[in-house]
């Protein structure tokens, strides 16, 4: 690839200079070759990967700074679901021109500050559209990490977060709703990274983020373990009030496939103690058998959409 001569000014002026966090984990930092990371004795590594679009994960009219705020925190988000204390961010930015790659990096240094974790490095690209690819990493006490695969038949299925609130988001903005107060929840990604660790802390050896919706990160984690899941939809946070004021039909569409709800879908004893503080909110059961049954007034009912899927 050609490197054009302000490329390098360019990296630091739109990322660097932003984020002063340095992890204490770090012997090499950004702006060498590579980045070089100790990992403590008795600790495990957890990475991930994830890719963000103009026009696929934020609407081409969205604040470019917002769109990579969020970007890293979805990423961000599946080391949530690990239980592991967030440390690193690389990222390999694609932007249209450099007004474009400067609002990228605040949004990238706005989520690496606000989290605490370093910019460990990446890479930039000029390109006929914008996105990020995020890869995160952090730390996790040997043995520890919670997985999709680890659900029990005869536990209870749980939620901490919000459902639904991110697709209604979504729609206020594509409606021009630009200041309808809900737009906070598309615009704003946090993902839940102290919850996280505290669930595993407190025991809890099975849990998925919820980004495409919740009966398809549902159908990831039964498949995973084996297993088949009850949900019983008025038990949802907010279904209630989401009913009244959407409609049935439309608020079980919103709360079940509404996706980048990031919120945590885990397993757990019913009585498992220490999930109070964590307003964690009980929707169903781990049974026997395959698939995600979902119910109403204690009758099994058809849902078609299962949520959000790049090629289908």
């Amino acid at each position: 690839m050609h490197v054009n001569n302000n490329e390098f000014e360019l990296i630091e002026l739109a990322f660097r200079q932003h984020v002063p966090h340095i992890s204490a984990n770090t012997s090499v930092t950004n702006g060498d070759d590579a980045s070089v990371h100790r990992i403590p004795e008795g600790f495990e590594w957890v990475t991930s990967v994830d890719v963000s679009l103009a026009g696929v994960h934020w609407p081409d009219d969205f604040p470019l700074a917002l769109a990579a705020d969020r970007a890293v925190c979805a990423a961000l988000s599946d080391l949530a679901a690990m239980g592991a204390t967030a440390t690193n961010v690389w990222v390999a930015a694609m932007a249209t021109d450099a007004s474009a790659l400067n609002a990228l990096g605040q949004g990238v240094a706005d989520a690496c500050n606000r989290h605490g974790v370093e910019l460990s490095g990446g890479d930039t690209v000029k390109s006929s559209n914008n996105g990020l690819s995020v890869t995160v990493a952090g730390l996790i006490p040997n043995g520890d990490a919670m997985r999709r695969n680890q659900a029990r038949v005869g536990e209870s299925l749980w939620v901490v977060g919000l459902l639904g609130m991110s697709a209604l988001s979504l729609e206020q903005w594509q409606l021009g709703q630009r200041e309808a107060e809900q737009i906070r929840y598309f615009a704003r990604i946090e993902p839940l990274l102290s919850q996280g660790v505290m669930l595993r802390q407190l025991g809890v050896r099975s849990c998925i983020d919820i980004s495409d919706g919740l009966l398809q990160d549902a159908h990831h984690l039964a498949k995973a373990s084996g297993c088949g899941l009850q949900i019983s939809l008025e038990s949802l946070p907010f279904w209630q009030s989401l009913s009244t004021a959407l409609g049935h039909e439309k608020a079980t569409k919103v709360l079940l496939s509404g996706g980048e709800d990031y919120a945590l879908l885990f397993s757990a004893p019913t009585d498992l103690p220490g999930l109070e503080p964590l307003q964690a909110v009980k929707i169903g059961t781990v049974i026997e058998g395959a698939g995600i049954h979902v119910t109403f007034a204690e009758q099994t009912i058809n849902i078609p959409t299962q949520g959000f899927d790049h090629f289908a």
